[in-house]
């Protein structure tokens, strides 16, 4: 504990008070003090750092407006990189509402920022503030299978390719099977096991695979939408471009001859997001990165007890996803 002493200038009669280092005018803390304080909040609630540092929570509320930025300074966190990759991916902020996290997923991964809504006209005013180099540095972006993000990356960022991202697109193949079990289970009114059905076929235990050879003898079409899903794995397991292509052409032919109109339904999606799907097989990105950020918010969520601020929210989260 220091007491800055207070002097009078003898010959003009001014009074200034004696300055230290580290430690800013009118300052409680001094620059260090700051961020040990920072660092111990990152991985924790607001409430148990003030606890475990005998410190007030306002004073910790203070620190982060004042100290953490809402946005990172893109023009050192790209400087290295000749092109990049972006991924872009909506979480829940607290029930239905939603933000938005972006990242880079090449070369590096970094989270870039987390913007406090998911409204397009935010998003797209993100990208707006980045200058052109930075614009014209990004390659391709990751997103889910929501048209409105491909309508606005293509308007914000047009020279970057659209890349739909896989996880996405084999959870939506997984639901539109689990779907089509449910219904074949209330016409038959028996029930259908759910697990030999999305599990991966090469990772099915021998009791699975002859539970799902019997679910291939009894339910013909549900067997399609199986066979559907495992065509899509296949196609992104598939080591050259053109291969991927065949495999690729060749399930949306079956989709789109299908009986079942329900697989006619998406095969018609996967027809309207082919270029993006294809895409990836040109620039090998996904948003696997970014769920793993989506895991880490949820943690921290749920040790604060959750948010109401949004501002405080995102500076909260960059704090402990972003190095000072």
């Amino acid at each position: 504990r220091v007491r800055p002493r207070r002097f009078r200038c003898g010959r003009c009669g001014k009074v200034f008070t004696e300055l230290f280092p580290g430690i800013p005018r009118w300052g409680r803390l001094t620059e260090h003090a700051q961020q040990v304080l920072l660092q111990q909040l990152a991985g924790r609630s607001f409430r148990s750092t003030a606890h475990h540092l005998g410190i007030g929570v306002g004073v910790l509320r203070r620190l982060v407006l004042t100290q953490v930025r809402p946005r990172p300074d893109l023009s050192t966190m790209l400087q290295n990189a000749p092109e990049v990759a972006l991924s872009l991916d909506e979480h829940s902020f607290r029930h239905q509402d939603m933000a938005v996290t972006v990242t880079t997923v090449s070369p590096q991964r970094q989270v870039l920022a987390l913007l406090p809504d998911d409204r397009l006209r935010t998003v797209e005013g993100f990208f707006r503030e980045w200058p052109d180099s930075a614009r014209r540095r990004v390659r391709a972006v990751c997103v889910d299978l929501k048209d409105s993000w491909r309508k606005l990356v293509r308007r914000a960022l047009p020279q970057a390719s659209v890349v739909a991202d896989p996880f996405h697109v084999i959870q939506d193949a997984n639901r539109r099977v689990d779907e089509a079990r449910r219904v074949e289970q209330e016409l038959c009114r028996r029930k259908i096991p759910r697990w030999p059905l999305v599990k991966n076929q090469e990772e099915l235990t021998p009791k699975q695979a002859e539970t799902l050879r019997a679910l291939y003898r009894q339910y013909p079409t549900l067997a399609q939408f199986h066979w559907a899903k495992e065509q899509l794995r296949a196609f992104y397991r598939a080591p050259t471009p053109t291969q991927a292509q065949t495999l690729l052409d060749r399930l949306l032919f079956f989709l789109h001859h299908a009986e079942d109109a329900e697989l006619v339904r998406w095969g018609r999606t996967l027809r309207a997001w082919k270029a993006e799907l294809l895409a990836y097989h040109q620039h090998r990105i996904t948003s696997a990165y970014t769920e793993g950020v989506h895991t880490k918010i949820k943690l921290l969520k749920r040790l604060s007890y959750g948010f109401r601020n949004r501002q405080m929210y995102v500076r909260k989260m960059l704090l402990a996803l972003v190095p000072l």
